[in-house]
């Protein structure tokens, strides 16, 4: 066979790819001169697009704009590596595909099945405040900036525009940057090595955080004025990172249905070691094998094996498997949680960040067709113990556990278990009493903090036309509907209800201000 040139080269550019990360991620690329709006990051030239937001009015959006090196073949599991850059323009102008998950609880309000291990992307939307892009980028201040973290229970969602769709707050002058996160196993899987220390998830976001640092003023954003904000399991990883040495990235926090002292987490050792070694199990591999047999056997594993493992533990546990873990000590390492998220709060961690927290009322309803598939009433009865929080579970001694059953027991289910209780009792562990006890213990240590209820029923609520429900109140996500905008469920063109729209300003007018400046100025009821 004769050896020719074209022979050597072509192998040898693979190999490159290979190692450098970027093979099977697709990335699309331009010449820099057919770009309209660009922006020149660390690693390269990205081009992207104008929009329209709600009123109207043009937006500059970047989408899909990786911000670490993805983590395929060996760096499954690895914190992120820095970005190889590139030479001409890439195309920014669509989502990249979101992480690895089987999703249990979106469904019809977010497009979850093109998923990827090539799943590190970010999208960037800056208000030009009627002004072409050079002109905004030359001329206006630098604006303030709102990082969103997705929820779904650490095991499934994304930041794409299907459900957060940036129109509403763009219009209000922030700019807003939304992305995914490894999730479930690929995210929050702890070996308790160097290798696999757990929290990959929240690496994850600290390398977006740094990522938005370095590259805020391309985007005409200041780096100075950045909230970090989050929703249910995103909430919770928000809060976390406030106290984390990632607390000096950002200068605000929003926390929308959840904390790192809500119940449906549990961070201990006890619950990190109990979910690896059934999840070990339904791979087929030996708990007590060498960890690093087990890495190497983990990183050769097919991601569908992985999903359906962690399916099967969702299956068990409903929602929340992998999640974040007090990490131990490595040399080399910064832990991103080095204690119980409660000792490091009574201890003064991220007092000095001011918080805007919320919930609403009728959290759980979200969940009443999800707890209807796992029987959960049929559980509760054959179990009691099922009732306990995770947090609770992993928190409380063995011998007080049978008080803490009849305790709840007694709370929510006199009259028998039903669903309705079991909804209230949800609602009050995972999400109302967290972000009230957190609130007292900030008030009392004169930590600047807000809070607000949503009671809300919308005429045109995105979840109820989603899932063709109907409950009483207002459930999980339904305040998020008027921040960002529900593209999955309204046409580009639709206009909402007056009624609903006044809800969008209000909303939207909350957690602007909050970001701008700190505060809400103003106080009112957000139902009717």
């Amino acid at each position: 066979m004769t050896c020719t040139l074209a022979h050597i080269a072509l192998p040898l550019a693979l190999a490159l790819l290979l190692r450098s990360g970027w093979a099977g991620n697709a990335y699309k690329f331009q010449s820099l001169e057919s770009c309209k709006i660009a922006a020149r990051t660390e690693a390269g030239w990205v081009c992207g697009a104008l929009r329209n937001d709600i009123s109207g009015n043009q937006y500059a959006s970047f989408r899909g704009v990786p911000y670490g090196r993805q983590p395929l073949g060996e760096l499954r599991f690895q914190k992120l590596q820095p970005l190889e850059p590139w030479t001409e323009a890439l195309n920014a102008t669509e989502e990249g595909p979101v992480c690895p998950q089987i999703d249990v609880l979106y469904r019809n309000l977010a497009e979850l099945s093109n998923y990827s291990e090539a799943c590190i992307y970010a999208n960037i939307h800056v208000p030009l405040l009627g002004l072409p892009w050079e002109s905004h980028k030359r001329h206006v201040a630098a604006l303030p900036m709102l990082v969103f973290v997705h929820g779904g229970a650490f095991s499934f969602g994304s930041g794409n525009t299907d459900l957060h769709g940036p129109e509403y707050l763009v219009s209000k002058g922030v700019i807003v940057v939304t992305f995914n996160y490894r999730l479930n196993v690929f995210g929050f899987l702890s070996l308790d090595t160097p290798r696999v220390p757990g929290n990959a998830g929240l690496r994850d976001i600290v390398t977006l955080l740094r990522w938005v640092r370095a590259n805020a003023a391309e985007f005409g954003g200041d780096a100075a004025q950045v909230t970090l904000a989050g929703h249910s399991a995103g909430s919770a990883a928000t809060h976390l990172l406030t106290l984390s040495p990632a607390a000096n990235l950002f200068q605000r926090a929003i926390l929308m249905s959840g904390n790192g002292i809500s119940g449906f987490l549990s961070s201990t050792p006890a619950y990190k070691k109990v979910i690896r070694n059934l999840f070990l199990e339904k791979m087929g591999l030996n708990p007590d094998e060498d960890p690093e047999e087990l890495h190497r056997q983990l990183v050769k594993a097919p991601v569908e094996n992985i999903l359906r493992a962690n399916e099967e533990l969702m299956n068990l546990f409903g929602f929340v498997t992998f999640a974040p873990v007090v990490e131990n000590s490595f040399d080399g390492i910064t832990p991103m949680l080095d204690d119980e998220p409660e000792a490091l709060v009574d201890r003064g961690r991220g007092g000095s960040i001011p918080l805007l927290m919320g919930f609403t009322d009728s959290e759980a309803e979200t969940f009443r067709p999800r707890l209807t598939e796992l029987d959960i009433v049929g559980r509760l009865e054959a179990t009691p113990s099922a009732a306990v929080p995770a947090r609770l579970a992993y928190q409380t001694p063995e011998q007080m556990m049978p008080d803490v059953i009849n305790l709840l027991h007694r709370r929510y289910f006199s009259n028998g278990v039903d669903m309705d209780s079991y909804i209230r009792l949800c609602s009050d562990t995972f999400f109302i009493y967290p972000t009230l006890k957190l609130l007292v213990k900030r008030v009392e240590a004169a930590q600047p903090t807000r809070v607000f209820r949503f009671s809300y029923v919308g005429q045109r609520s995105a979840l109820r036309v989603a899932w063709n429900i109907t409950f009483s109140g207002a459930g999980h996500a339904e305040d998020l509907t008027y921040i960002f905008r529900p593209n999955s469920v309204f046409a580009p063109d639709e206009q909402l209800p007056e009624e609903d729209l006044e809800m969008v300003d209000r909303m939207t007018d909350l957690v602007t201000n909050f970001v701008k400046y700190g505060s809400v100025f103003t106080i009112f009821q957000l139902n009717v």
